[in-house]
Protein backbone atom coordinates (compact mmCIF):
# COMPACT_ATOMS: atom_id res chain seq x y z
CA UNK A 1 0.00 0.00 0.00
CA UNK A 2 1.46 3.13 -1.05
CA UNK A 3 2.04 6.40 1.58
CA UNK A 4 1.47 8.82 -1.30
CA UNK A 5 -1.06 10.68 -1.47
CA UNK A 6 -3.05 10.67 -4.64
CA UNK A 7 -2.35 13.39 -6.98
CA UNK A 8 -5.49 16.13 -7.79
CA UNK A 9 -6.03 16.66 -11.45
CA UNK A 10 -7.55 19.88 -12.69
CA UNK A 11 -8.56 20.29 -16.80
CA UNK A 12 -7.67 23.79 -18.39
CA UNK A 13 -9.22 25.41 -21.01
CA UNK A 14 -9.35 28.99 -22.68
CA UNK A 15 -11.06 30.17 -25.36
CA UNK A 16 -14.16 27.29 -25.38
CA UNK A 17 -15.36 30.13 -27.76
CA UNK A 18 -19.27 29.01 -27.33
CA UNK A 19 -17.79 25.41 -28.93
CA UNK A 20 -20.81 23.23 -28.01
CA UNK A 21 -18.50 20.44 -29.32
CA UNK A 22 -15.43 21.33 -27.94
CA UNK A 23 -17.23 21.02 -24.86
CA UNK A 24 -18.60 17.80 -25.15
CA UNK A 25 -15.04 16.62 -26.15
CA UNK A 26 -14.07 17.77 -22.74
CA UNK A 27 -16.81 16.62 -20.64
CA UNK A 28 -15.96 13.00 -22.56
CA UNK A 29 -12.15 13.74 -21.87
CA UNK A 30 -12.36 14.44 -18.13
CA UNK A 31 -14.70 11.86 -17.34
CA UNK A 32 -12.36 9.04 -19.45
CA UNK A 33 -9.74 10.40 -17.23
CA UNK A 34 -11.23 11.11 -14.03
CA UNK A 35 -11.22 14.62 -13.48
CA UNK A 36 -13.90 16.08 -12.03
CA UNK A 37 -12.52 20.21 -12.25
CA UNK A 38 -12.31 22.15 -14.76
CA UNK A 39 -11.09 25.64 -14.72
CA UNK A 40 -12.29 28.41 -17.66
CA UNK A 41 -9.10 30.66 -18.32
CA UNK A 42 -11.36 33.13 -19.97
CA UNK A 43 -13.64 33.63 -23.54
CA UNK A 44 -15.69 31.42 -22.77
CA UNK A 45 -18.32 33.30 -24.49
CA UNK A 46 -21.12 31.11 -23.73
CA UNK A 47 -23.17 31.06 -20.36
CA UNK A 48 -24.99 27.85 -21.25
CA UNK A 49 -22.00 25.68 -21.33
CA UNK A 50 -20.96 26.82 -18.37
CA UNK A 51 -24.73 25.54 -16.83
CA UNK A 52 -24.35 22.36 -18.77
CA UNK A 53 -20.77 21.28 -18.16
CA UNK A 54 -21.47 22.20 -14.16
CA UNK A 55 -25.17 20.32 -14.78
CA UNK A 56 -24.90 17.24 -17.23
CA UNK A 57 -21.18 17.38 -17.56
CA UNK A 58 -21.39 17.03 -13.36
CA UNK A 59 -18.18 19.14 -13.74
CA UNK A 60 -17.31 21.74 -10.72
CA UNK A 61 -16.49 24.45 -12.62
CA UNK A 62 -14.03 27.21 -12.01
CA UNK A 63 -13.69 30.43 -14.07
CA UNK A 64 -12.10 34.03 -14.95
CA UNK A 65 -13.66 36.22 -17.87
CA UNK A 66 -12.11 37.58 -20.55
CA UNK A 67 -12.10 39.89 -23.04
CA UNK A 68 -15.37 38.56 -25.26
CA UNK A 69 -16.94 37.32 -21.95
CA UNK A 70 -20.04 39.37 -20.97
CA UNK A 71 -21.49 39.56 -17.61
CA UNK A 72 -23.73 36.83 -18.56
CA UNK A 73 -20.65 34.80 -18.34
CA UNK A 74 -19.56 36.08 -14.54
CA UNK A 75 -23.11 35.50 -13.57
CA UNK A 76 -23.15 31.44 -14.86
CA UNK A 77 -19.75 31.11 -13.52
CA UNK A 78 -21.25 33.07 -10.30
CA UNK A 79 -24.49 30.61 -9.81
CA UNK A 80 -23.37 27.27 -11.50
CA UNK A 81 -19.65 27.11 -10.88
CA UNK A 82 -16.93 29.53 -8.54
CA UNK A 83 -16.40 32.91 -10.02
CA UNK A 84 -12.31 33.19 -9.38
CA UNK A 85 -12.58 36.99 -9.42
CA UNK A 86 -14.44 37.33 -6.87
CA UNK A 87 -13.03 34.44 -4.21
CA UNK A 88 -10.59 31.83 -4.04
CA UNK A 89 -11.44 28.79 -4.23
CA UNK A 90 -9.10 25.89 -2.07
CA UNK A 91 -9.10 22.27 -2.83
CA UNK A 92 -6.35 19.96 -1.32
CA UNK A 93 -4.27 22.38 -0.46
CA UNK A 94 -4.26 23.93 -3.41
CA UNK A 95 -5.77 27.40 -3.62
CA UNK A 96 -6.90 29.32 -6.87
CA UNK A 97 -7.40 32.14 -7.28
CA UNK A 98 -8.33 34.65 -10.45
CA UNK A 99 -7.75 37.99 -12.27
CA UNK A 100 -10.57 38.50 -14.99
CA UNK A 101 -12.02 41.65 -17.16
CA UNK A 102 -15.85 41.76 -15.59
CA UNK A 103 -16.13 41.35 -11.80
CA UNK A 104 -15.13 43.64 -8.95
CA UNK A 105 -11.81 42.87 -8.19
CA UNK A 106 -11.49 41.33 -4.72
CA UNK A 107 -8.93 41.91 -1.82
CA UNK A 108 -6.38 39.04 -2.22
CA UNK A 109 -4.15 37.89 0.22
CA UNK A 110 -1.81 34.92 0.85
CA UNK A 111 -3.27 31.51 1.38
CA UNK A 112 -2.66 29.49 4.60
CA UNK A 113 0.94 27.80 5.46
CA UNK A 114 0.94 24.51 3.66
CA UNK A 115 -0.94 25.57 0.20
CA UNK A 116 -0.26 26.04 -2.84
CA UNK A 117 -1.33 28.85 -4.73
CA UNK A 118 -2.79 29.02 -8.84
CA UNK A 119 -3.53 32.73 -10.16
CA UNK A 120 -6.00 32.11 -13.08
CA UNK A 121 -5.94 34.95 -15.28
CA UNK A 122 -7.48 35.81 -18.95
CA UNK A 123 -3.98 37.76 -19.55
CA UNK A 124 -0.13 37.13 -19.45
CA UNK A 125 1.80 39.06 -17.26
CA UNK A 126 4.88 40.91 -18.51
CA UNK A 127 6.93 38.41 -16.30
CA UNK A 128 4.43 35.65 -15.73
CA UNK A 129 3.95 34.69 -19.20
CA UNK A 130 4.54 32.02 -22.04
CA UNK A 131 3.77 33.40 -25.15
CA UNK A 132 3.81 36.81 -26.74
CA UNK A 133 0.12 37.43 -26.09
CA UNK A 134 -1.42 40.38 -24.60
CA UNK A 135 -0.10 41.28 -21.35
CA UNK A 136 -0.23 43.40 -17.99
CA UNK A 137 1.96 44.31 -15.01
CA UNK A 138 -1.78 43.95 -12.78
CA UNK A 139 -1.11 39.97 -13.66
CA UNK A 140 2.78 40.49 -12.00
CA UNK A 141 1.56 42.48 -8.94
CA UNK A 142 -1.29 39.85 -8.03
CA UNK A 143 0.92 37.25 -8.41
CA UNK A 144 3.41 38.49 -6.12
CA UNK A 145 0.45 39.72 -3.52
CA UNK A 146 -0.69 35.72 -3.77
CA UNK A 147 2.48 34.61 -3.61
CA UNK A 148 1.30 32.56 -6.33
CA UNK A 149 3.22 28.82 -7.48
CA UNK A 150 2.30 29.06 -11.06
CA UNK A 151 0.28 31.56 -12.83
CA UNK A 152 -2.52 30.02 -15.25
CA UNK A 153 -3.05 32.48 -18.51
CA UNK A 154 -5.40 32.01 -20.73
CA UNK A 155 -4.56 34.55 -24.00
CA UNK A 156 -1.96 32.03 -25.56
CA UNK A 157 -3.02 30.26 -29.03
CA UNK A 158 -0.79 26.86 -28.27
CA UNK A 159 0.06 25.37 -25.14
CA UNK A 160 2.96 26.46 -23.65
CA UNK A 161 4.63 26.26 -20.12
CA UNK A 162 7.13 28.86 -18.67
CA UNK A 163 8.99 28.26 -15.59
CA UNK A 164 5.81 29.88 -13.89
CA UNK A 165 3.20 30.09 -16.10
CA UNK A 166 1.25 27.98 -18.27
CA UNK A 167 -1.06 28.27 -20.92
CA UNK A 168 -3.88 25.49 -22.31
CA UNK A 169 -4.01 27.11 -25.71
CA UNK A 170 -7.18 27.47 -27.66
CA UNK A 171 -10.21 25.58 -26.38
CA UNK A 172 -11.85 26.10 -29.93
CA UNK A 173 -8.79 24.22 -31.78
CA UNK A 174 -8.72 21.59 -29.46
CA UNK A 175 -6.49 22.43 -26.88
CA UNK A 176 -6.40 21.44 -23.36
CA UNK A 177 -4.02 21.52 -20.23
CA UNK A 178 -4.15 19.13 -17.50
CA UNK A 179 -2.79 20.64 -14.17
CA UNK A 180 -1.89 17.87 -11.66
CA UNK A 181 -1.09 18.76 -7.90
CA UNK A 182 0.42 16.15 -5.42
CA UNK A 183 2.82 17.03 -2.05
CA UNK A 184 3.76 20.70 -3.51
CA UNK A 185 4.73 19.57 -7.26
CA UNK A 186 3.33 20.41 -10.26
CA UNK A 187 2.80 18.27 -13.23
CA UNK A 188 1.31 20.13 -16.91
CA UNK A 189 0.75 18.10 -19.90
CA UNK A 190 -1.74 19.26 -22.87
CA UNK A 191 -3.37 17.33 -25.32
CA UNK A 192 -5.58 17.70 -28.40
CA UNK A 193 -9.24 17.02 -27.83
CA UNK A 194 -10.05 16.93 -31.92
CA UNK A 195 -6.95 14.55 -32.19
CA UNK A 196 -6.70 12.49 -29.17
CA UNK A 197 -10.54 11.29 -28.68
Amino acid sequence: MSSQHPSLKLAVVSWLYGDKTVGRLLCYYMRARNIRIVVLAGNTVSPSLIEWLSEKCGAVVLGVTGNLDDTSVASALASKGFLLETKSYLVDNLRLTGLGLTATPMEYTIGSTGEATVLVSFLNGRLHKCCSGSSASMVDEVSRTVKANLVVTGSCPSPCVSERAMSPGFAYLGWVGVIEYSAGYFNIGFENLRKSL
